[in-house]
């Protein structure tokens, strides 16, 4: 009798394993990259790299702008308007809210990232699939020759 609980403890975390799985290993819709411009506040001075991703099925999107160290998730309308939300602050400190507000039409994304000390206007198009490279079989490590 004492090795039944351990038994249903195994199936059960192996059924959480497989859940997890399928929720990390969902597929968008759609992906729109590019450059985000300044618009003012204290210190934002530079462009920088942004992506976008969107899924129908849910009507989910996730804004990673930069080096997508941050990831900002929101709803999209059936539409196309976009909001995305996220709270940086520690608990019982003041909000720090960055908020991503747009919409998608035209087959691209547009509208303004904003944080407490700036906003950035927001353009971005469908990612680009990078071009495949093929080389000789014979060469394994795909290294050019001279």
């Amino acid at each position: 009798m004492r090795g039944l609980p351990a038994a249903l403890a195994c199936l059960a975390l192996a059924g959480c394993t497989t859940i997890g799985k399928q929720l990390s290993t969902q597929t968008y819709d759609q992906r729109y990259t590019g450059e985000i411009q300044p618009m003012g506040g204290i210190a934002c001075t530079d462009s920088m790299p942004a992506t976008l991703t969107t899924r129908a099925a849910d009507l989910s999107v996730v804004f990673t702008p930069n080096d997508g160290a941050l990831v900002i998730r929101g709803s999209m309308s059936r539409e196309g308007q976009v909001l995305a939300r996220l709270n940086t602050a520690p608990p019982n400190r003041p909000p720090y809210l960055l908020s991503l507000e747009g919409r998608v039409e035209n087959g691209m994304f547009s509208g303004v990232y904003q944080t407490p000390q700036c906003a950035w206007k927001v353009a971005l198009y469908p990612a680009q699939s990078p071009p495949h490279h093929y080389v000789d079989p014979k060469n394994a490590l795909g290294i050019p020759g001279n």
